[in-house]
């Protein structure tokens, strides 16, 4: 039976796509955050294209995460906050096992998250292969999350599903805070903040400790994080900016397990895990300098400055992993604004070009004997221009096209069974862009987009079972078409909804040939057709105060293969697997008096195919929360406080699917993640502000 919030989530939708529209005036844009106060809902500027925009007026699929979302609920990573977008599905193993997917985009992926392009500032989050790790990103540290949904952004280059803009908390006054949060399975984690606002120069500066038993079996983790951000203006018109992050982390894995174990023992870790104590353990150092001088007419001269070093061990059951890689790169801007009659004309050029090296080798567990030593050398140039113009503040039109050219430099050190070296140098990629956004009146525009992007494969997806390199194998390429509407009424209830189809040639397929071996093939096409809606409505509101605010989101897609055969199977037609035809998202925020609220939510997720063919899913599931909070000031001392229960009605669950599964020696497939039961966490806050004069 469903519960009564996944029923009121389900009614937001039906407000979201049906209710009829009424004359309002538009807010104002605004630099800040969205916040919800008085009896307004105020606009956002975002800033995903480089010219602002207000959301309102985007030519684009394009979401956004405030800080104030990011730390509800216990806050230990980003997870929570993602899962409310619509079209975002996050598979969540455990805190160092995740998968972003976008529109199904990324669905098959083993075990990480691939086919996005994500930045922390001017970091790049995504290394050479494709590959992006959110989960040791700190809340804390994050002002805002921009999300553009589905090959929709010329300015960034390979990014099949989006892109996912993490911008850094900055400093609008001198404050130091410290947090602790204390959860159930042994979890406790120590955050102590600051941040100096002096004259010319703005700093802020974050460090973190992270503990956990987990709920499963060889399921601990410990993470520790440092972060800075710092500003400098030399003038009005010219600003520095220096970013740096460093990560240290290991994570026991329990890894997934098949159904039987699934339902009788959740807690239980595979047994060929729990044997060897199975283990990752990284040590992460990223660093980002930019120059930002801003000329006449709006106009800016942007450049910038990245690198990354990282070394990791994993012991696993059939070998031990060591990795270690390290990148460096440059990416430079220009923007040139034009004032014409009725319009106003803004361009953008530039290039990003990354340079990485990435050595992997792997040993006997039990001799520790050499078993393989590689190193790629991955690069890239990303050349991009983009047009932008609003026409009597009407219609905003943003154009533009990107230019992408990639190369594998493989080199094998272990020729003990031949040497497998090579190159890999794909034909350069245009991925060209249209977006179209028209305000037909103050309170409704309407929006759509044609987009193109791309995703190449890692360079181990090029290796054929032999170990050389595949010579035919292709970059996965896709076409997006999305039309969709924006509208606010009364100033209190803001909803927007939106169809969209992706389609996708050269679909990569990771095909499994071993426990810890895959080959690469371009098997066929997939299409993504789908409906996303949302709703924000501040519900009561007496004497300019909001006492209850309800958001809602969902997404009813219907992703499948439309020409797939591998292996003599034939596809056609199935769900993609790791994918919902349903997700809904409820929240509500009730604030009875000053400095109190409670916020409930329920996330619903249908029911998952784990493989191609179809032939097992997962249970559709919904899973509620409850938290209750109080935060204010007396003097310059900050106090809050807050505590929560996540999963209440103790539902059991697959929060991620290991999607195609082999098995081997007749043993079932491990599909399946558990999802924690019933849980419990306390949050304290305790700062001190600047003092007032």
């Amino acid at each position: 039976m469903k519960s009564i919030l996944h029923i009121l989530a389900s009614l937001c939708f039906g407000i979201a796509c049906f209710l009829p529209l009424t004359s309002l005036g538009q807010s104002s844009p605004s630099e800040q955050d969205t916040t919800i106060m008085n009896d307004q809902i105020e606009e956002i500027t975002i800033t995903a294209f480089r010219s602002p925009y207000n959301v309102f007026n985007t030519p684009a699929p394009v979401n956004l995460i405030l800080s104030t979302q990011l730390e509800t609920g216990n806050a230990l990573s980003p997870v929570d906050a993602l899962n409310r977008i619509p079209g975002i599905l996050m598979h969540h193993g455990t805190l160092n096992t995740n998968r972003l997917t976008i529109r199904g985009i990324g669905s098959r992926t083993p075990y990480g998250t691939n086919k996005i392009k994500a930045y922390f500032g001017e970091i790049p989050l995504t290394a050479g292969d494709g590959e992006t790790t959110l989960e040791d990103l700190e809340n804390l540290s994050i002002q805002r999350v921009e999300i553009i949904k589905g090959p929709s952004s010329s300015l960034y280059g390979a990014g099949l599903a989006g892109v996912i803009l993490f911008h850094p908390k900055n400093v609008n006054k001198d404050f130091v805070q410290y947090n602790n949060t204390t959860a159930s399975f042994g979890t406790s984690k120590n955050t102590l903040s600051a941040g100096i606002k002096d004259g010319k120069l703005n700093i802020f500066a974050l460090g973190s400790l992270l503990n956990s038993n987990g709920y499963r079996d060889n399921n601990e983790t410990d993470r520790g994080s440092l972060f800075l951000n710092s500003v400098y203006k030399f003038s009005e018109k010219t600003h520095l900016q220096a970013l740096v992050r460093v990560t240290k982390m290991k994570g026991h894995i329990p890894s997934s397990l098949d159904l039987e174990t699934f339902n009788t023992a959740p807690q239980s870790a595979a047994a060929n895990w729990l044997a060897v104590a199975g283990y990752e353990k990284y040590t992460k150092a990223q660093f980002g300098i930019a120059l930002n001088r801003f000329t006449m007419r709006d106009g800016k001269i942007s450049v910038a400055a990245f690198g990354s070093f990282r070394s990791l061990d994993e012991r696993r059951p059939f070998n031990k992993l060591e990795e270690s890689s390290d990148y460096l790169g440059w990416r430079a801007e220009m923007q040139k604004v034009v004032a014409v009659p009725n319009a106003r004309l803004v361009l953008t050029t530039g290039v990003e070009m990354f340079r990485e090296s990435f050595d992997w080798s792997t040993h006997n567990n039990d001799t520790h004997s050499l078993l393989s030593d590689n190193n790629e050398k991955r690069q890239y140039e990303n050349l991009f221009v983009q047009l932008e113009s609003n026409i009597y503040d009407r219609i905003f039109i943003s154009t533009g096209i990107n230019g992408n050219l990639t190369r594998f430099n493989y080199t094998d050190h272990y020729t003990d069974n031949g040497d497998q070296s090579g190159k890999r140098n794909y034909k350069p990629v245009l991925s060209p862009r249209l977006g179209i956004n028209v305000l037909l009146r103050n309170e409704l525009s309407v929006f759509g987009n044609v987009s193109h992007g791309f995703s190449t494969p890692s360079f181990q997806e090029t290796l054929l079972p032999e170990g050389e390199v595949n010579p035919d194998i292709k970059p996965e390429t896709g076409w997006n078409f999305e039309i969709g509407f924006r509208s606010q009424f009364k100033n209190r209830l803001r909803l927007s909804a939106s169809y969209y189809r992706i389609y996708i040639n050269n679909l990569l397929v990771a095909r499994r040939t071993g426990e810890d071996a895959y080959i690469g093939v371009n098997a066929g096409q997939s299409v993504h057709p789908g409906v996303e809606a949302e709703i924000t409505w501040n519900a009561i509101t007496f004497h300019g105060t909001n006492l209850l605010i309800l958001q809602g989101s969902a997404t009813l897609a219907d992703y499948h293969f439309t020409d797939f055969v591998d292996l003599n199977k034939n596809y056609t037609g199935k769900l993609l697997p790791g994918t919902a035809r349903q997700l809904l998202s409820f929240s509500a925020q009730l604030n009875p008096v000053k400095n109190i609220s409670f916020n409930a939510w329920h996330q619903y997720t249908g029911k998952m195919p784990v493989n191609d063919a179809n032939s097992a899913f997962s249970k559709a599931f919904g899973v509620t929360g409850l938290e209750l909070k109080y935060q204010g000031k007396t003097g310059r001392l900050k106090l809050g406080i807050k505590g929560g229960i996540q999963n209440i009605f103790d539902v059991h669950y697959a929060s991620m699917l290991a999607v195609n599964a082999p098995s081997f020696n007749g043993a079932s497939p491990r599909y399946y993640y558990p999802g924690d039961p019933r849980n419990y966490y306390v949050s304290i806050l305790i700062g001190l502000l600047e003092k007032q004069y």
